[in-house]
């Protein structure tokens, strides 16, 4: 049976005001749930399930749940023997709960009503689930770091070496650790969310002086002294500051280079050093020092003795006294520096003193690595001459001479190394050309006319017990006394303290 218009008209009427009515109530249901302000049904943080919770109440929820994965939460740190139980509280670890509330109570709340229900259908049938942000503080993390370095860091120690009258004492030396901060500040920050066991990265120094390095020096293998002959006792108190100086310097490390003037430091009165003669322009003068290159001498010849490889020496502008030709050291400090380098595989070390009128080095080695003897010697291949220089003054009576400048004559010297070894001279080497420059006697020389002596009265011929022959003596006298101003005078000995411009 077919339907009227009318009819058709009816249903269809009547199935577009169902529809409204359904629609109607649809959107009248989701307004009122549109309007909770409760989480909507499928919202979890982190598998915890916070559907209809208020954000206060989702807040706390979620709190009590993680809060105690803090507090249980912990790293160990290892290192040896010892151990730390580090917490994620104390590592300043949270969670931004705050953050996470906000994101999930937006769903279902934002955009037009069609997005926003269609939001809330998802949810409900999809379910919605956020992880948790979560940070730490790195203020803390290097607050932790500073105490566990500081709690396992050491110093390396130097085996020591203790000389004591000819006893050699050695202590063991310790071997020294640094915690590696950066390192492990960066293994606890990628660890926070593993939580595995954590080795402390430790960087380890050993030392460079061991026990079993030290004990290599066991023995003189060179040694010299030299006369104090008059000195001063200003002169033997600075001889007695440097040569300590270079004592108490220590153990001389293989491979490691030495500076007489560093060691023994400027020659002022602060220092201990007193006035005595120091060579300036050639001639002896008294200044601060003086001394010092009997000092630097000695120790030069020990060092030579003890085959160590002299870096730097240079000869006195005067020939020592002390020591023949060749083989001296002058010393003068920023300008004249005696340096040596051992360069034997072994330390060594320098023992000194002044005793008996004497200055004395003695070089401590291994003994047992020397198979050989060493000897110094010096030859004078050639003497230099002073020129005389004679300057006229009409002032000074005609015969009499006066010294201006006291000359000497120079020398050139060759020093040769040779070494012996099982009582036969296997090698003989040059080692050195010293110059000593010549100085030039200068005199005044009178000119000045001399009266005429009045003559003498005849002696009485009965007199046969005066003087027979007819001379007093006075012109001879006369001379004595000239030649004792003139070129018979002798040199001053040197002191050989010596400095460029000023030679200590």
């Amino acid at each position: 049976m077919e339907l009227s218009d009318r009819n058709k008209k009816i249903i269809l009427f009547s199935g577009i005001t169902i529809f409204i009515i359904i629609v109607g109530l649809g959107i009248f249901g989701y307004a009122k749930v549109l309007n909770t302000d409760l989480f909507y049904e499928g919202i979890h943080i982190e598998d915890y399930d916070i559907s209809l919770m208020t954000k206060e109440e989702a807040l706390q929820f979620i709190k009590d749940e993680k809060e105690p994965t803090i507090e249980k939460g912990s790293m160990k740190l290892t290192h040896e023997d010892k151990e730390y139980d580090i917490t994620l509280r104390e590592l300043g670890f949270f969670y931004d709960y705050e953050d996470a509330i906000d994101q999930l109570y937006s769903i279902g709340r934002e955009g037009n009503i069609f997005k926003r229900v269609k939001d809330i259908i998802n949810a409900r049938n999809k379910g919605v689930d956020l992880t948790l942000d979560s940070g730490y503080d790195e203020e803390s993390i290097e607050k932790i770091v500073d105490d566990i370095a500081e709690d396992i860091d050491v110093e390396v120690q130097e085996a020591n070496f203790n000389f004591n009258g000819g006893n050699i004492q050695i202590t063991e030396g310790t071997t020294g650790k640094d915690v590696d901060r950066e390192k492990l500040s960066g293994l606890i920050s990628n660890n926070i969310y593993d939580l595995k066991d954590i080795e402390i990265p430790v960087n380890e120094e050993e030392p460079k002086r061991t026990k079993e390095l030290l004990s290599r020096i066991n023995g003189v293998i060179g040694e010299f002294s030299t006369s104090l002959g008059n000195s001063t006792a200003d002169r033997v108190q600075n001889i007695r500051v440097s040569s300590r100086a270079i004592s108490n310097r220590g153990v001389i490390m293989p491979g490691e280079t030495v500076s007489f003037n560093e060691t023994t430091g400027p020659r002022q009165r602060q220092f201990g050093y007193r006035e005595a003669n120091v060579i300036i322009d050639g001639e002896f003068t008294p200044d601060v020092g003086g001394g010092v290159c009997q000092t630097s001498t000695t120790l030069y010849n020990a060092l030579l003795l003890a085959d160590i490889t002299i870096v730097e020496r240079s000869p006195h502008s005067i020939p020592s006294t002390y020591v023949s030709f060749g083989q001296d050291a002058a010393v003068a400090y920023g300008h004249l520096d005696l340096k040596f380098r051992n360069d034997f595989d072994y330390p060594i070390y320098i023992d000194s003193g002044v005793s008996g009128g004497r200055v004395y080095f003695r070089i401590y080695g291994d003994r047992n690595a020397r198979n050989y003897t060493i000897r110094i010697d010096s030859q004078t291949v050639e003497t230099i001459a002073a020129k005389v220089k004679n300057i006229s003054d009409s002032n000074l009576a005609k015969g009499k001479r006066e010294v201006i400048q006291q000359g000497r004559n120079g020398y050139r010297a060759n020093t040769y190394k040779s070494v012996i070894r099982n009582g036969k001279t296997v090698s003989r080497d040059l080692i050195t050309k010293s110059y000593y420059k010549p100085r030039e006697f200068i005199y005044r020389v009178g000119t000045k006319p001399v009266p005429a002596s009045p003559p003498k009265p005849p002696k009485p011929k009965d007199d046969k017990k005066k003087d027979d022959s007819g001379d007093t003596g006075d012109a001879d006298d006369k001379n004595d006394k000239d030649n004792k101003n003139g070129d018979d005078k002798k040199p001053e000995k040197p002191d050989n303290n010596e400095k460029k411009p000023k030679e200590d």
